[in-house]
């Protein structure tokens, strides 16, 4: 898959090349092949047809500049691509070029070639969210009892701890992982309908043919052709758009939390990674910035998708030419994040000792709601919980334990001075705050799908 220089830098190499003008030439070569195949098995052409289309292309070598200078006189790669193979079978065995691509269409051509370009990009992907789900999942349950702050609206508003965070990681990325697993059972389909989606010129075998040719490639029989009708195909490209989304948030958390001046999570090292060409004492989070950067334009991509969904009667205008530019870069740009994310998460590093100074910094105002809800008991439920943000607000000023502040107060209040010291001290235990972390860990991690 050919790019910009500055987008290459940021995506993965291995998985461009599942898109790459070679990788989609192959898949057309395999359509063609296997197309002839099917058609010689159900007896539509003949066996030798069949046999010298296969031979032939064994050393069909296409000029890839060539073919774009004759394609852009048709906008359509896969018709330039078609007459190239078809002259070049015609040099070998004459007759056995008026079968190729007998009774097909170019998009049947391409949509097959990029189903098959797909299913490669998606075993990678696969691969590398069943290693960020296992790094996520290690990660819980290695930190299922380290405390950390839990933040809303940016701002701390309780205790979670690192392994209830992870867990929500790796459940986010385990559902990403099998709703592309589902999606694409259906999504990844040979594309077969002639002219006007009819396969006319197949008369009788044309069910037939499909199926043989779907059982060749190990794609999906769909039954009927999808040359206009897209649901399956863009939901596929809808769902890497959600991971696409789940990777983000990951990693947003961690560079967020990377922050020198919180300091509770790290990238892990690597020589010569993470440096600035002007301040020697930074470490930048790259493997964040990669995943970020990568998925930045899948959104947009997706809704191109769809947007071109509105494809004109039996065969497209305009629509699904742009439906193919964008296709490769939504799996292009997820699988890049994930091969960021993976290592990412794989060597993260935990600070506990910082994560626990942070909450301790706070002076205990984390547990405010629970001394509120001791004081109610006493007292009236909106005095309580003005009283406690006023002592919360004190001991953020004052540098004091909420706690020591609570206790002061109850002692010279007649409605409160029945508390004693020991009740106080238990609303201040983050215990139970961990304990309740974990217990979600556990249930996140058993419903995880596998």
């Amino acid at each position: 898959m050919s790019g910009f220089l500055f987008e290459r830098v940021l995506l993965d190499a291995e998985i461009q090349a599942t898109f790459a003008d070679t990788a989609i030439l192959a898949a057309l070569l395999r359509f063609e092949v296997a197309l002839a195949q099917a058609q010689a098995r159900t007896g539509l052409i003949p066996a030798s047809a069949a046999q010298a289309i296969a031979s032939s292309a064994q050393n069909f070598v296409p000029d890839v500049h060539a073919l774009e200078q004759e394609a852009a006189l048709d906008a359509s790669f896969a018709i330039a691509w078609v007459k190239c193979f078809t002259r070049h079978v015609a040099a070998h065995t004459a007759d056995a070029a008026r079968f190729v691509h007998f009774g097909a269409t170019s998009q049947d051509a391409l949509d097959t070639a990029l189903a098959l370009c797909t299913r490669s990009a998606l075993g990678k992907l696969d691969a590398l969210l069943a290693r960020c789900a296992a790094a996520a999942g290690a990660l819980a349950r290695q930190h299922a009892r380290t405390p950390a702050l839990a933040r809303t609206l940016m701002q701390p508003a309780g205790i979670t701890t690192i392994g209830l965070k992870a867990a929500q990681w790796a459940h986010s990325l385990a559902q990403g992982r099998h709703r592309l697993q589902t999606s694409a059972t259906s999504a990844l389909a040979v594309s077969l309908g002639g002219a006007v989606g009819n396969l006319a010129a197949h008369g009788e075998h044309g069910a037939a043919v499909c199926a043989a040719l779907a059982e060749a490639l190990q794609l999906t029989d769909p039954g009927a052709s999808w040359h206009t009708q897209r649901e399956n195909w863009v939901a596929l490209a809808c769902d890497a758009g959600l991971l696409a989304g789940s990777i983000s948030k990951i990693a947003n958390d961690i560079v967020l939390m990377a922050q020198f001046e919180i300091g509770e999570l790290a990238e892990p090292d690597a020589p010569g990674r993470g440096g600035s060409s002007a301040m020697p004492h930074k470490r930048n989070p790259v493997l964040c910035l990669r995943a970020l950067a990568a998925v930045q334009a899948v959104p947009h991509l997706v809704a191109q998708l769809l947007a071109s969904m509105k494809q004109e009667h039996e065969r497209a205008l305009g629509n699904w030419q742009a439906e193919l530019a964008a296709w490769p870069r939504v799996f292009v740009h997820t699988s890049s994040a994930a091969a960021a994310l993976a290592p990412l998460l794989q060597g993260l590093q935990v600070n506990g000792a910082r994560c626990q100074a942070n909450i301790n910094h706070l002076q205990g105002v984390l547990f405010a709601d629970r001394l509120a809800q001791l004081f109610a008991v006493n007292m009236d439920k909106l005095d309580a919980h003005e009283l406690v943000a006023v002592l919360a607000r004190r001991a953020l000023d004052e540098r004091r334990p909420m706690s020591e502040l609570a206790m002061a107060h109850v002692v010279g209040d007649t409605r409160l001075n029945a508390i004693d010291a020991e009740t106080i001290a238990a609303c201040f235990d983050q215990s139970s705050a961990v304990q309740a972390s974990a217990r979600g860990i556990d249930h996140l991690l058993s419903a995880t799908p596998q």
